[in-house]
């Protein structure tokens, strides 16, 4: 079952979920955790911020969802104060874990799943004012089920906009996995221009994503951390030069470079 996650915390979160309700729910009580239901998906309303809601899965579960993918709805901010509707997968590459998570611990990814939402985004929102991409792996939870983000970005007056909420939640409901090869994107910029552009015109699928800032921390154990909570990946695509070193390992790894 996909699990969608919101929050009261988060403006953009309710935003979403207050157009997903319109779809027609029907609520399980359940302990420790109520949540709603359509089909094969559930929704979870939680009262913490997102970023820090550790092993929730696990809370999931024991509310009695046996959850495949969890969706968490959110917002996104950034200094910039772009415009932007975004996907991205869980996890930390750096030794700091200000946002959540664990150090250098990636969540598993979703990769067919954040593909296919991402192009379904691009769709949906066609008309509105708002940049559509990829984000790089950036901040928690901590999860052990596959998860995405999907974000509505940067200020209030994004967060409440009722179209990008509409968007959003036309996403969550309508998309479809993606079909194709699993890369891992490596360098480049935070909203991942690169990626998201083979995402949406090629038959790529992206799942973990290492911004140029964190590529001299992706030593061999890291590497091997985000391959085995990244699917069946063989496939990298880099944005910008790799060192010969990174080259040499991720060959060792059985990684081809896509073309």
């Amino acid at each position: 079952m996909r699990v969608i996650i919101s929050s009261t915390e988060d403006p953009a979160s309710m935003a979403i979920r207050d157009r997903l309700l319109k779809h027609g729910w029907e609520r399980v009580p359940s302990d420790p955790l109520d949540y709603l239901v359509r089909g094969n998906i559930a929704l979870f309303t939680i009262t913490e911020p997102m970023i820090y809601a550790e092993l929730l899965d696990r809370e999931v579960r024991d509310s009695g969802v046996k959850a495949d993918l969890l969706i968490f709805a959110s917002r996104h901010e950034s200094a910039s104060k772009l415009r932007c509707l975004t996907v991205h997968p869980v996890g930390n590459l750096g030794v700091e874990a200000r946002y959540g998570g664990l150090p250098r611990t990636v969540s598993p990814s979703a990769p067919d799943h954040m593909t296919g939402a991402l192009r379904t985004l691009k769709r949906v929102a066609e008309d509105l004012p708002y940049r559509v991409s990829f984000e790089v792996t950036h901040h928690g939870p901590y999860l052990e089920t596959p998860a995405f983000f999907i974000e509505i970005g940067s200020t209030r007056e994004e967060w409440g906009d009722s179209r990008a909420a509409e968007a959003v939640a036309r996403t969550i409901l309508e998309y479809r996995p993606a079909r194709g090869v699993t890369c891992l994107g490596l360098g480049g910029g935070h909203y991942a221009p690169r990626f998201s552009e083979v995402a949406l015109e090629g038959d790529a699928t992206f799942g973990h994503m290492v911004s140029k800032y964190y590529l001299d921390q992706l030593d061999q154990d890291l590497l091997d951390h985000i391959l085995s909570r990244n699917g069946n990946t063989e496939y990298y695509l880099a944005h910008g030069s790799l060192g010969e070193e990174l080259v040499k390992l991720l060959r060792s790894r059985g990684l081809r470079p896509l073309k």
